[in-house]
């Protein structure tokens, strides 16, 4: 029987530091690579998806958004597509990945929607790198083409000049390993190390950028620079430290969160700023843009036409949307045309005229569905060290959002919180 994507194995040669039991570096052809690199360009809802299926691990708060869509119902989205394509993203990087030895996330054609882009650079050989060089890869997953150069200076950066303390052990990776390495860059320092000497990676995400205090003080210097607001919601807070409980919103807060279910982690990070905050993440988002042979989206995130929402405050772009197309069996149906083959104006995901309840960790509940005394019962808080705040996000608090659902479990708090403290306090 033919040999499947996921079946396939590559043979790293690793360098390890017996004493320290640490794996300095790997070397690796061109296709492992090319699988490697690909992790960042998996859409956040696809990382859930994997994650929790072979790991049981969570990522953030967006698995929380991820359980969201699972739980709403259908009458609750604008289209059933609507739902599925937030539970099964699409990327405009599909075609490509399609070449991979090994891809973690096979796509087929859909009757409801389908991704067509176009692959811009026509590598011969490759998928994301050119030609057939052999490469360096760091414990944290810096990668760079081989060169004796190149190793001498890391062994050096890393106080190894005695060759005898090392010693090189080839090892076979397939789909469980690369979902492991996959795991690890959320969750490990090293995640060479972690996932073939140790043979496990730290249990859930930790935090991989600064702290949660020094990153709320960041937001109160950026949210200072931009007046603009767009969004408005109704934030339930706790009087003594301003913390944020809940949000009362409407249908347009909720497309932005289940937006960045669609984004790829390449974007996740582009958009966020700074890629040295978030770690070996950072790292291989660097080397993706380093080595990458492609020019897919050379100015700025892109989604597919699909996913664009009236109010998108994400610095994000959405293709064109491809000509009217039927084959011999299968129309192509935009996932928010109501069964309609004809194209129509994207709206969101969600029903419009929809409100929602979005707690401090982003499970979204549609209001219709829940009772507000309820939540206020299980807070066990006092009604009169409770108040409402009417806060207005724009650009610059999206962004932060986004960020903060990757890194954190309290992702209100680590974007708005600062807003809460601007706001005057009303006497009831």
């Amino acid at each position: 029987m033919a040999e499947t994507s996921l079946e396939h194995k590559f043979t790293l040669r690793l360098v390890v530091d017996e004493e320290k039991k640490k794996v300095i570096l790997a070397e690796a052809c061109s296709d492992f690579v090319d699988v490697l690199l690909s992790l960042v360009t998996l859409p956040m809802g696809t990382i859930v998806r994997l994650l929790e299926n072979h790991r049981k691990q969570e990522v953030g708060c967006l698995s929380n958004l991820y359980k969201s869509v699972v739980e709403m119902g259908t009458d609750d989205f604008e289209t059933e597509a609507c739902k599925q394509m937030l539970l099964c993203p699409r990327s405009v990087r599909d075609v490509q990945c399609k070449r991979l030895k090994l891809n973690l996330h096979p796509t087929e054609g859909n009757k409801l929607f389908a991704c067509r882009a176009k692959v811009v650079d026509n590598i011969e050989d490759g998928v994301f790198v050119r030609g057939r060089s052999s490469f360096i890869i760091t414990d944290d997953l810096k990668v760079a083409v081989r060169s004796t150069d190149l190793v001498l200076r890391k062994l050096k950066s890393v106080g190894c000049g005695d060759f005898s303390k090392f010693e090189e052990r080839l090892v076979d990776i397939g789909f469980e390993e690369v979902m492991t390495l996959l795991q690890c860059i959320f969750s490990s320092n090293a995640p060479l190390t972690d996932t073939f000497l140790n043979k496990q990676s730290p249990q859930g995400v930790t935090k991989t950028c600064e702290t949660l205090s020094s990153y709320m003080e960041r937001n109160v210097e950026e949210s200072e620079a931009e007046p603009k607001k767009v969004i408005t919601l109704s934030a339930i807070v706790r009087k003594h430290d301003m913390r944020v409980l809940f949000v009362e919103c409407g249908e347009d807060f909720v497309d932005l969160l289940f937006t960045f279910l669609a984004l790829p982690l390449e974007s996740v990070v582009e958009i966020s700023g700074d890629s040295s905050t978030f770690g070996c993440i950072g790292n291989l988002f660097k080397s993706f843009q380093a080595l990458s042979a492609t020019q897919v989206s050379a100015s700025k995130p892109l989604l597919p036409h699909y996913y664009r929402c009236q109010k998108q405050l994400l610095n994000i772009t959405t293709a064109q949307r491809p000509p009217y197309q039927r084959t011999n069996s299968l129309v192509l149906i935009d996932p928010k045309s109501h069964g309609s083959d004809q194209p129509t104006e994207s709206s969101g995901f969600v029903k419009r005229d929809t409100k929602f309840i979005v707690s401090d960790d982003l499970i979204i509940t549609p209001m219709i569905s829940t009772s507000t005394f309820c939540i206020l019962k299980k807070l066990q808080i006092e009604a009169k060290d409770l108040e409402v705040q009417e806060i207005c996000i724009s650009k610059t608090q999206a962004t932060s959002l986004l960020r903060a659902s990757l890194v954190t479990t309290s992702a209100l708090n680590a974007a708005l919180w600062n807003m809460t403290l601007k706001n005057p306090k009303e006497e009831a």
